[in-house]
């Protein structure tokens, strides 16, 4: 007998291993798990003037999905050089309670990115060249996330309304919408859990009165036509969410 040597068991049984095939995003009937459709986006709450403090402020809720949006300026660039066309300023902030696993107080890299996209998406709608050496802070914090992408593009729908609430003159309202898709399907609005199963995103910010497209964010891998698909989709989902923003908009006039 080896005694340098660990034996083994006399007899010994195949590891078990958990059960890694992912669920199916639809069921027999091609409903998703909230009964929606593939096509179906869910259901949305808008509301304005949420922070008083603030020159315009925006409330949203998608499913479950919770964004809040408040828009401070025009404000005059004391330090900077004198510049022809105003500036936007945005902070995205995951609050550390708003997803599955606690986040830190300190921006991460996808926050830094989703600013840049919130400016991105926002700026071309925005009359900056009437506002010279003056800067527009929006600052956006998320509750609840229920879909990375759907917070993005819920992020960019609050911030054009907010704008909007502040006054503040524009082209037309941003509205965005998001979707999740493979190789054979686009889900509209797709949540954390299809997230999960599904890596492949994309969101569109688009002006509907323009007819123009702000700004695209794609992940993952994907043929030409699946991606044309989505885009179209997503502009239709788009059209939709506008008659939401401007509903809001005129009650909180009405109210006012």
């Amino acid at each position: 007998m080896d005694r340098k040597r660990v034996n083994g068991p006399e007899s010994s049984v195949p590891p078990l291993f958990k059960n890694r095939d992912k669920p199916a995003v639809v069921n027999e009937a091609n409903k998703r798990a909230d009964n929606r459709g593939i096509e179906d986006i869910r259901a949305i709450f808008l509301k304005t003037g949420l922070v008083t403090q603030a020159n315009g402020s925006a409330y949203i809720e998608i499913g479950n999905t919770k964004v809040t949006c408040a828009v401070y300026g025009p404000r005059q660039l004391k330090k900077a050089g004198f510049s022809n066309q105003g500036t936007i300023n945005c902070e995205f902030k995951f609050s550390t309670f708003s997803c599955q696993k606690r986040r830190n107080h300190m921006k991460d890299p996808q926050e830094k990115e989703f600013s840049l996209n919130l400016i991105q998406a926002l700026s071309p709608a925005v009359r900056l060249d009437l506002l010279p050496k003056s800067a527009i802070d929006i600052y956006v914090n998320v509750l609840e996330n229920d879909g990375t992408s759907s917070c993005l593009a819920a992020a960019i729908i609050a911030g054009s309304v907010a704008l909007a609430d502040a006054g503040i003159e524009m082209y037309d309202m941003v509205t965005a919408c998001s979707s999740l898709f493979d190789d054979r399907h686009v889900f509209m609005d797709g949540t954390a859990e299809e997230e999960v199963v599904i890596s492949k995103s994309l969101t569109l910010s688009y002006m509907p009165s323009l007819n123009e497209v702000t700004h695209i964010l794609q992940s993952g891998q994907s043929d030409i036509a699946v991606t044309s698909q989505a885009i179209e989709q997503c502009i239709d989902g788009c059209s939709k969410i506008y008659s939401v923003m401007s509903n809001a908009l005129l009650q909180s006039l009405s109210s006012s």
